[in-house]
């Protein structure tokens, strides 16, 4: 009979051997650099449309996610980008605004030009891509491989809905991993693709599932709670509260293997290790890197079996892109001169010091946060009485969510938005309310700026209600008298945005 953390292992490394493998044969490497993807994109008359934006995702793993790049095409459906790249080899995904949704897999050589060419069928799909350098896979494989990483999130196993929150945490892991193990499936349904691309699909998915439900144990906890207790809340005492031994499952996540690198979820498992109130791992601050490191390594060494490599590296590195995602705070003097001493002008100091000059400009537009008392009147009357403190200047309001994606990525792209905007009389109010952690709520607003408000849940259900929102991030622009000139859901984009607000400037 094997013990439980025999059977974790043993699990994971069915689901990880290939991406060892594949690590063996050749995976991305760090390195700080730029290249650039030109091509053209065919369309149809039947669909083409008088402007069309195509859309580059790239992983940055080494400073925190992700990066989307956009450009127009031209006349003739050219484009050509140029792009921030941190590996040797970079794994992307291309899309257009026909359908932002139907993606084709780019892989990027650092410091090249990289050509592609896509076709639009006349039914709004891409059907054909070709690349200067496909790296092995075939045409098949880049047009369907993202298509496989969303049928793997949204592909639903049947596991019957069992009570987990009174269990050890070990038998919660084991259910992830049967999870895990019973969504493999998804691979070997057509079109099947080469084992190199699976591994790299499912080593991405399996990272993105540990840091969402293992790395978040609580919250999952709470919601098996309810969905087992006819909705109910629970008490703090009918959670069970995880401890440091519970994580030695990191071990037999082989954190080192550089095949992460391809992953789009790789910095945000860093990211979310880093937070952990379990794991308690400090703030880098101004500490000198050696030193952080080592009480870092303190804490994780016996956990993940792991004393150096690339693991430390994504850590230190993730530990000051938390510093410029969530606060957007530039580099300390002291921190500049601890990355030049460690790194010594290697590609992490170009990568953390590249990053460090888009966050002071970013920073600069940011503006203060203002944390606001809300007005003391009925919800008829509220948001006339928010939007009547900033008289003589155009009131956009951003109705969002701590646990709302689109509302944290719409953040992060307006932040260059923001720079066209300092010197227009418009003020950015934000609206939030108690389904966000006020805690976390705090943090994040500290990346935010702008003015601020967290409602009660009455409150924001009124005005959600009376605006007829049905969804966020939602919007609404009053001009400079405080009549409303605008009201839509979703983030149109900082071109759409700023002609939006310059309306009602």
């Amino acid at each position: 009979m094997l013990s439980s953390k025999m059977k974790l292992a043993s699990a994971i490394l069915l689901f990880l051997w290939p991406v060892a493998v594949c690590a063996q044969s050749g995976a991305p490497v760090l390195q700080a650099g730029t290249a650039t993807i030109s091509g053209q994109v065919t369309i149809p008359v039947s669909i083409k449309k008088d402007s069309t934006w195509l859309f580059l995702r790239i992983p940055q793993p080494f400073t925190g996610a992700f990066k989307t790049y956009k450009t127009l095409l031209d006349f003739a459906g050219q484009f050509e980008l140029t792009v921030d790249t941190e590996t040797d080899v970079s794994r992307c995904v291309v899309s257009t605004d026909i359908d932002i949704t139907n993606m084709v897999t780019v892989l990027l050589k650092n410091g090249q030009n990289n050509k592609i060419s896509l076709n639009y069928n006349n039914d709004g799909a891409i059907d054909r891509a070709e690349v200067s350098d496909t790296y092995g896979f075939t045409e098949e494989e880049l047009l369907h491989s993202p298509v496989k990483f969303t049928e793997l999130t949204i592909y639903r196993t049947g596991k019957p809905l069992v009570p987990l929150y009174n269990k050890p945490f070990s038998v919660y892991i084991d259910h992830i991993n049967d999870i895990l193990r019973r969504k493999r499936i998804i691979l070997a349904k057509p079109p099947v693709l080469s084992e190199k691309m699976n591994r790299i699909i499912f080593s991405d998915y399996f990272l993105a599932v540990y840091y969402m439900y293992a790395l978040r144990y609580h919250d999952e906890m709470v919601l098996n709670y309810r969905q087992t207790n006819d909705s109910k809340m629970p008490d703090s005492s009918e959670i069970r509260k995880p401890v440091r031994k519970d994580y030695t499952f990191l071990k037999d996540l082989h954190l080192n293997d550089p095949v992460y690198l391809y992953s789009f979820s790789y910095p945000l498992f860093t990211q979310e290790l880093l937070q952990d109130n379990v794991l308690n791992i400090p703030r880098i601050k101004d500490t000198p890197i050696p030193e952080w490191t080592n009480s870092v390594k303190g804490i994780l060494r016996d956990l993940t079996g792991l004393d150096k490599g690339l693991f430390y590296d994504m850590l230190v590195s993730n530990a000051y892109a938390m510093q410029f995602e969530i606060e957007l705070k530039p580099l300390t003097a002291r921190q500049v001169e601890n990355i030049k001493t460690h790194y010594k002008g290697g590609d992490m100091e170009k990568i953390l010091l590249r990053k460090n000059q888009e966050i002071v400009q970013q920073a600069a537009a940011k503006g203060a946060v203002v944390i606001n008392n809300t007005p003391n009147v009925s919800p008829e009357e509220l948001m006339s009485a928010i939007v009547s403190r900033y008289k003589g200047k155009t009131v956009v309001v951003d109705f969002w969510a701590t646990w709302c994606a689109p509302c944290l990525e719409a953040f992060k792209e307006s932040r260059d938005l923001k720079k066209h905007l300092v010197d227009k009389d418009a003020v950015f109010v934000y609206i939030s309310s108690p389904s966000s952690p006020r805690q976390l709520w705090e943090k994040l607003i500290q990346g935010i700026g702008g003015e601020q408000y967290y409602l009660t849940t009455k409150q924001w259900r009124y005005l959600q209600d009376s605006f007829s929102f049905s969804g966020i991030p939602s919007y609404l622009v009053f001009d400079k008298q405080g009549v409303l000139k605008g009201q839509f859901t979703g983030y149109p984009g900082n071109e759409e945005m700023q002609k939006r607000i310059e309306a009602a400037l």
